[in-house]
């Protein structure tokens, strides 16, 4: 039996579910509330069974409407990328791919993001930078259609492929007490000053994570805006930093900085790419996948 219900009556069920109250999800849609209840149980009688528990503290889901709801923010999800992909067809854009990275991989990705745009110039990509687990949700989701992922994150069943590996260091000043030690435990380095790439970036809010499961709260005395920032902060004395060794690899070499590696085994990670199916991929999405599992990791000037 086909069930008939429209758009408007999934978008008011989430409002409601949202706002825990058929009058709360009614005033965000700027729908009256009569208006809303008319659109639930039209929802609710298309669906057989009831959606909402009503209590005097307002509206909780049934397992029905959690499951009502899981689908829900799938369809919508769908249908602002189906928008999305009409409009760039409007616009004369042949395609678009939706890239969320965390900064160890985004800090490889110039040379494969490069030959790619230059082979495909009717294909564009929003990339954003978010820590690998909730990049994997976002993949999981159909918020990102490619993910770039690095250390031990559950896939969740998502599809991968390993293509690199990093290592997180700290760099530090030359003559720095920590340039005693090869090596130095986490608890170690962080009873230094520390200079922090953005508050928002996936390398700040991972060595946050980590800090914290040591009760620890890093001595950031400076959020930087790039890693450019932050090499030369540390370079000029203003503290030690965590960064993929990748992005350190020149200073390294020119004896800028130092670099201490961690005891830690989460400092050494894998790089893969992530995504909900290959074969579901758009053919020029396939072929941004191919580019950055054989090209990240070559020399630019190859």
């Amino acid at each position: 039996m086909a069930l008939r219900y429209e758009l408007t009556d999934l978008r008011v069920f989430m409002a409601i579910a949202e706002a825990k109250s058929l009058t709360g999800g009614a005033s965000d849609l700027h729908l009256t509330a009569p208006s809303a209840s008319y659109r639930l149980k039209n929802l609710e009688q298309a669906m057989g069974v009831p959606l909402f528990i009503r209590t005097q503290k307002g509206m909780s889901l049934t397992p029905a409407g959690m499951t009502v709801l899981r689908y829900a923010q799938t369809i919508f999800a769908n249908v602002e990328r189906l928008q999305g992909e009409m409009q760039r067809h409007t616009d004369g854009i042949e395609g678009h791919i939706r890239v969320f990275a965390n900064s160890s991989t985004m800090s490889s990705l110039p040379a494969a993001l490069s030959r790619f745009l230059a082979a495909y110039p009717n294909v564009n990509i929003d990339l954003e930078e978010r820590l690998s687990a909730d990049t994997v949700k976002a993949v999981l989701d159909g918020h990102a259609d490619v993910g770039l992922v690095a250390g031990a994150i559950e896939m969740r069943g998502l599809e991968f492929i390993t293509y690199g590996k990093d290592e997180l260091l700290f760099i530090i000043p030359p003559r720095h007490p920590l340039g005693l030690h090869r090596r130095v435990s986490l608890e170690a380095a962080l009873a230094h000053d520390v200079v922090a790439i953005g508050r928002k970036s996936s390398n700040f809010l991972y060595l946050q994570q980590m800090a914290e499961q040591l009760g620890i709260k890093p001595r950031v005395r400076v959020h930087a805006p790039n890693f450019d920032a932050v090499l030369r902060c540390v370079q000029e004395g203003a503290g030690i930093s965590l960064v993929p060794r990748s992005v350190a690899a020149v200073a390294l070499l020119q004896g800028k900085v130092e670099g201490v590696e961690i005891e830690e085994s989460w400092a050494v990670r894998e790089q893969r790419v992530v995504m909900r199916s290959m074969e579901a991929l758009p053919a020029y999405a396939r072929d941004f996948v191919g580019y950055v599992t054989q090209l990240t990791l070559a020399d630019p000037g190859d």
